[in-house]
């Protein structure tokens, strides 16, 4: 049983500026920034994520192999002092930046770039995805990427349908969506945007689960 997601039929795919639906519909994130006394860690994620893209960005160029791109990540995981999880996001960050970077004109565009940087990375990806956790940490890490209005929120209006592809790629399993979902519902309304957009997936996830 598959879930399908409509991406051709959608004019705001085919043929809207890449950025402007995605601006219209975060809007209301405006007013939701937070500085607390956290700063230092928050740097520390900062500059883990970066140095994982720019890794992984010399792979792409350089065509390092995988087994060396592996080794340079785990040597910043005991640099920074993180966790695997960490390493499972800032991959997908890099992933999601590097589709990003490529020049686009329409959604349709980005989704289909981000769609072949995953499929091709997929095994790198998931060589740091071996728990549930881990694969939660990916969602909340694309999710941060798509409430960013600095710099990568093009990707908000493309949550649901890269959200499919990675369950159909078994990137993610329908646990750990199905996580991430529960963990949102005592979210503020601002925190639910992207799961009011995921619904009718997370609907179909859980109706799935309950037929098995």
């Amino acid at each position: 049983m598959d879930f399908s997601v409509n991406l051709h039929s959608d004019p705001d795919l085919s043929s809207q500026d890449a950025g402007t639906l995605a601006s219209r519909e975060m809007a209301p994130e405006l007013e939701s920034t937070d500085s607390s006394d956290g700063d230092d860690e928050n740097h520390k994620d900062v500059d883990f994520d970066g140095e994982v893209d720019a890794t992984f960005r010399r792979a792409v160029d350089e065509g390092i192999d995988e087994e060396n791109v592996i080794l340079e990540v785990n040597s910043l995981k005991l640099a920074y002092n993180v966790e695997h999880t960490d390493c499972a996001g800032a991959l997908f960050y890099a992933m999601m930046k590097l589709a990003l970077s490529v020049p686009h004109s329409a959604q349709i565009e980005l989704l289909e770039k981000a769609k072949e940087v995953i499929e091709h990375w997929k095994s790198l990806l998931k060589h740091y995805m071996r728990t549930i956790d881990e694969e939660v940490e990916v969602i909340l890490k694309f999710e941060e990427m798509c409430l960013d209005l600095e710099s990568t929120t093009e990707f908000s209006p493309l949550f649901t349908r890269i959200l499919v592809f990675l369950y159909d790629q078994e990137i993610l399993s329908e646990d750990a969506i199905i996580a991430w979902a529960k963990e949102k519902e005592g979210a503020d309304e601002s925190d639910r945007v992207l799961l009011r957009q995921a619904e009718s997936f997370i609907q179909w996830l859980e109706e799935a689960e309950v037929e098995e």
